[in-house]
């Protein structure tokens, strides 16, 4: 019994992990300590804005700056958030429209593709990707999400997050563990149930949407899968 509960364990953390994972458009890197963009990075973001001009995406697109280890963390959430200004204003400038663009941000060294405390140039990024839009959330009215939405990309992504929510609601109650944890993934249940069954012109379709997504964070956050 206690093997079955490991590998049932395992196996919703990994779907957790695998839900949160964005859909990466492209990589810049850049120079050591610096946040300038060269002929590379410039060829780069040409490519990632063509590409998102051509998706038809209810996601914004995220853009966040990483560093490598050398250096203070407070330096580098800096550096790492120069970087992410950079490739945004780049993108902007390519035509890529500013509402597409959601949130533009330093996560510093935190991350490191290679890790090593030195001077490490794959480390040294800005990723653009479609953000997953998984946030710790008071509540469900703040996710971004319209009618414009509704869709077949955001009704597979809401059965994604409803499998997710079963699974892990199964799981806590086949082990017994009333925690918070279990209670949210019960209220993730039900919403994305009922976010799912909605007919895709149903008016409340987009707020139990919402709902799902808000309290599908929550249970990541509650498993230490999503920071706070």
């Amino acid at each position: 019994m206690a093997h079955l509960r490991t590998w049932i364990l395992a196996i919703f953390s990994l779907i957790v992990i695998t839900a949160a994972e964005a859909q990466v458009i492209g990589t810049v890197n850049f120079d050591f300590d610096s946040s300038a963009l060269d002929a590379e990075a410039l060829a780069h973001i040409a490519e990632i804005a063509e590409e998102l001009k051509t998706i038809d995406s209810y996601k914004p697109t995220a853009v966040v700056g990483y560093t490598d280890a050398v250096g203070t963390n407070g330096y580098n959430l800096g550096l790492g958030q120069r970087r992410a200004n950079a490739v945004a204003a780049e993108l902007v400038r390519l035509g890529v429209q500013v509402d597409r663009i959601g949130q533009v941000e330093s996560r510093g060294e935190a991350d490191l593709l290679i890790s090593v405390s030195t001077p490490e140039r794959a480390n040294r990024r800005v990723n653009v990707t479609l953000d997953q839009m998984l946030a710790a959330c008071r509540s469900f009215r703040q996710i971004a999400i319209t009618r414009q939405s509704i869709g077949e990309e955001l009704q597979g992504d809401l059965r994604n997050y409803l499998a997710t929510a079963r699974t892990q609601f199964s799981a806590f109650r086949s082990n017994g563990q009333n925690t918070p944890a279990f209670e949210v993934a019960g209220a993730a249940r039900e919403a994305c149930e009922i976010a799912v069954a909605y007919d895709m012109q149903a008016i409340r379709k987009v707020e139990y949407a919402k709902r799902c997504m808000c309290n599908s964070a929550r249970l990541q956050v509650a498993m230490g899968q999503l920071a706070p």
